[in-house]
């Protein structure tokens, strides 16, 4: 059985992708995907969010839809927001 994630983009729109291997994500893919080094922020639901570290050091677009899900989870400061590329995964499709 193949796993299936979704990438949220700034600007709304979602993705579904999979990783190479069917299972779990590289660090490679995952760093393609979010464009740069990556940050993971658990929800309380056992899902993660892959982000870019630095995205707003990089002047990254801002992501409101995975920023309401941040938020939704109490994941992140009430005041704080994401930007960039997001992967929304299982905790266990990233190794």
């Amino acid at each position: 059985m193949i796993k299936e994630a979704t990438i949220i983009y700034p600007d709304g729109r979602e993705e579904k992708v999979s990783p190479a291997n069917g299972n779990d994500f590289s660090l490679e893919e995952v760093q393609k995907i979010v464009g740069g080094y990556i940050e993971v922020v658990g929800l309380s639901d056992g899902n993660i969010l892959v982000l870019n570290e630095e995205g707003k050091l990089c002047g990254l677009d801002e992501n409101p839809k995975a920023t309401v899900i941040a938020h939704e989870h109490k994941a992140m400061f009430p005041h704080d927001y994401i930007v960039g590329n997001v992967l929304i995964c299982s905790s266990d499709m990233l190794k």
